[in-house]
């Protein structure tokens, strides 16, 4: 059975269970809603998003010169770390009404141009049968995300390796086809950022397309030990 029809089989047959705690008759509870932790607000690098309590910018930003800046909603602990899990990969779609929502009550306003997912090859695509980053902007923004950012070339997954290793796994991965951007503000959504390898990828992309400036809205952001050269595992 493939994976799309399997997954609407389920929600037929299967009640709602809580993301978070496994509770009955909701995709996520109240306590585990109240348990989340903003990403935003004081102690925050103020670019990036990530946890911070010093002064300007965090040591996580040197290499994400391509991005005007990384608005998340929440860290990438607790419960939104096993919401952004179960919906990437346990395929648990009805979370994403209730992330999109989530993220929309937390995003300043940006006066942008265009919206764009963060694109899946299209055999990974194929595999899931959905794009968790796509599902995420048509909700969050209440709109269509816009043609030309593309992912031509397969690359291992990102979870599980350092940090070097996720930048050059990544390098090159992506490209854009679409119209001339001139002197555009894009946004790009992402469900998290960890080291902000990918959107950096991404943003190159864009601005070598023409774009003024991105701007970066995720779900979560996971803000990892800039010192440890262990595998990252968000």
């Amino acid at each position: 059975m493939p994976k799309p029809l399997a997954r609407a089989v389920a929600d037929l047959l299967y009640p709602l269970r809580c993301a978070g705690c496994g509770a009955f008759d909701t995709a996520l509870c109240q306590p585990c809603e109240a348990a989340l932790q903003p990403a935003t607000g004081p102690g925050r690098c103020g670019h990036c998003s990530a946890a911070w309590d010093g002064t300007e910018f965090c040591p996580r930003c040197f290499h994400l010169q391509h991005i005007a800046r990384i608005h998340a909603a929440f860290e990438m602990t607790g419960p939104a770390r096993r919401l952004v899990h179960r919906l990437k990969y346990s395929y648990y779609t009805a979370l994403a009404p209730v992330m999109a929502r989530l993220l929309r009550d937390s995003l300043p306003s940006i006066e942008a141009s265009a919206s764009f997912a963060v694109p899946l090859h299209p055999s990974r695509l194929k595999e899931r049968g959905f794009n968790q980053s796509e599902l995420l902007l048509r909700q969050a923004l209440a709109s269509a995300p816009a043609p030309g950012l593309l992912r031509t070339r397969r690359t291992d997954r990102q979870v599980g390796q350092h940090f070097a290793a996720r930048r050059t796994n990544i390098g090159g991965a992506f490209t854009y086809r679409g119209p001339a951007l001139r002197g555009q503000t894009v946004v790009l959504v992402d469900d998290v950022v960890t080291t902000g390898a990918t959107v950096s990828e991404c943003a190159t992309a864009l601005l070598d397309a023409g774009a003024r400036e991105v701007h970066v809205v995720a779900f979560a952001r996971a803000s990892y030990d800039t010192t440890s050269t262990a595998p990252i595992e968000d």
